[in-house]
């Protein structure tokens, strides 16, 4: 009897263990909404206690060539599309080519500018080879707003 009351408990603190690690490890790691691509990207920019999860975007881009553009999606953590358009280069009306269509690592405070065509929060995305995607009807008005203002620019760019 005791050897089993040993065993019983011993298989109770390693389920237990199992269950705080399993749920630490969703804490710490957002889903990917199962309509973003399996290699969206995600800028945390905090957590939720009550909820037990990170709060943050996920971020994901594809070549349009139908549009001449890039389509990027913005959602939030659980998927609710937030911004979603046709994107360009800022300084450039050629799209990103699907090769290079890589998201950077993204700081969430840099996410989001005032875009002059929707007078509204729009988001600014970084590439890995160094170019940032803003939505095609903000880009001209933000090159113009960043080359008259090149520290926003650099905020941007975490310089």
């Amino acid at each position: 009897m005791r050897a089993f009351l040993k065993l019983a408990l011993t298989i109770a603190v390693v389920f237990g263990i199992f269950l705080l690690v399993h749920h630490g490890v969703n804490a710490l790691h957002a889903t990917v909404p199962t309509d973003m691509p399996r290699d969206a990207s995600f800028a945390q920019s905090g957590y939720d206690i009550q909820h037990n999860e990170p709060r943050g975007n996920w971020i994901a881009c594809r070549a349009d060539i139908r549009q001449s553009t890039d389509f990027c999606r913005v959602t939030d953590a659980h998927g609710t599309v937030i911004y979603q358009g046709a994107f360009l280069p800022v300084n450039s009306s050629r799209p990103v080519a699907a090769a290079q269509l890589k998201v950077a690592t993204v700081d969430e405070k840099r996410l989001w500018v005032r875009g002059p065509a929707e007078a509204a929060p729009v988001p600014v995305i970084p590439l890995t080879n160094g170019a940032i995607l803003v939505p095609a009807g903000d880009a001209y008005a933000l090159a113009d707003r960043w080359n008259s203002n090149p520290d926003e620019l650099r905020r941007i760019e975490g310089q």
